[in-house]
């Protein structure tokens, strides 16, 4: 942990934010924290963890903070880092990077162009069962993959207990909701292991009777020249899912990554044997986990929690996201037209 007092800015306050502004005092037990809000409570109070609050652009400048965390709806990430990212300050950007491609502008080029390290919360990069299936497929483990399987899936209303599902920003279009934008963690840590398709097809559909203007579910195909992977991905399931199939020439990696188990199946062992991976105590330790290492990367003076962390070099970086949400807009391209989309990047995503 630290032995200074960073101040540490939080924008918005939904759900994730508490979220973030818990860990961010957990990990920060002496920092100085401000919530940038909209307006500030009737009775002056400051949400707990925090210790100001502020209102407006220049009252979050002004508090000169030493990193920032953006945890507002995806359409309002850009215009919430910007400030920041041009003063050269470290900033956390919550998932997505933005609702849609073209709402980025020039914001990947001021980016690369600052000194702070940016970085984006695809979280489940920090899940040591799926780090320990990128080592598993580095070492050659299953040999050549052929296909893979990802899925996961969370009945909406279930996501924030005691949260209306139809306010928030996971039902709503305008806000960047939907399953393709909501569970693009699938699409992130599926590009991380097996790196970019080439083309891809998409069906997306509204199925349920959910009170919601965007897709509940998605089933997205990454199209390689030697390999296939089917992403699997709603807003339906009534028992929280997720899990990966990876089907290679010497053998299956089968991994429940609620349950944090990893199995490889072979003919030497056609039931499975186990591979080992840390497994964290409870969901928000993977929270931890990705602070810990922005916190190590942002403040000089951080000591994080796992000496290793600061070794870590897998983080989703501007340009990666950038990348995902190009693929999220060509997959919504390929399900409304019913074609088939070619894969392509700009020079410097």
């Amino acid at each position: 942990m630290s032995t200074t007092s960073p101040r540490i800015l939080c924008i918005s306050l939904g759900s994730i934010g508490r979220r973030h502004l818990r860990n961010a005092r957990a990990l920060l037990p002496r920092a100085r924290i401000a919530v940038w809000r909209q307006h500030r409570p009737a009775d002056g109070s400051v949400p707990e963890g925090a210790d100001e609050v502020a209102t407006s652009l220049q009252q979050a400048l002004d508090f000169m903070p030493d990193a920032v965390l953006v945890s507002s709806p995806a359409s309002a990430h850009v215009a919430n880092a910007r400030p920041f990212v041009q003063r050269n300050l470290p900033v956390f950007l919550e998932k997505p990077l933005a609702a849609r491609g073209q709402d980025l502008g020039d914001f990947p080029a001021l980016c690369r162009a600052s000194s702070g390290f940016t970085m984006v919360g695809y979280v489940l990069r920090f899940l040591p069962v799926l780090q320990a299936i990128r080592q598993a497929l580095h070492d050659g483990l299953p040999g050549q993959v052929h296909t893979a399987r990802a899925e996961v899936g969370q009945y909406l209303p279930d996501w924030r207990p005691g949260s209306d599902y139809r306010q928030g920003v996971s039902g709503q279009d305008k806000l960047g909701g939907g399953a393709l934008l909501e569970l693009s963690h699938e699409i992130d840590y599926a590009t991380w292991l097996f790196g970019w398709p080439q083309s891809l097809q998409c069906s997306r559909a509204r199925l349920s009777p959910l009170d919601i203007d965007v897709e509940d579910s998605a089933h997205l195909l990454l199209e390689y020249a030697d390999k296939r992977l089917s992403l699997q991905l709603d807003l339906l399931q009534r028992v929280a899912h997720m899990a990966l199939q990876i089907v290679g020439s010497k053998g299956t990696l089968v991994a429940d990554l609620i349950r944090q188990e990893l199995r490889f199946i072979d003919p030497a062992n056609p039931q499975g044997r186990s591979i080992e991976a840390p497994k964290l105590p409870d969901g928000n330790g993977i929270y931890l986990r990705q602070f810990d290492f922005f916190f190590s990367k942002a403040l000089a003076d951080y000591r994080p929690m796992d000496p290793r962390t600061s070794g870590f070099d897998s983080w989703a970086d501007v340009g990666s996201a950038q990348k995902v949400l190009h693929l999220v807009d060509l997959a919504k391209q390929a399900s409304d037209t019913g074609l088939r989309q070619t894969v392509t990047f700009a020079q410097n995503p």
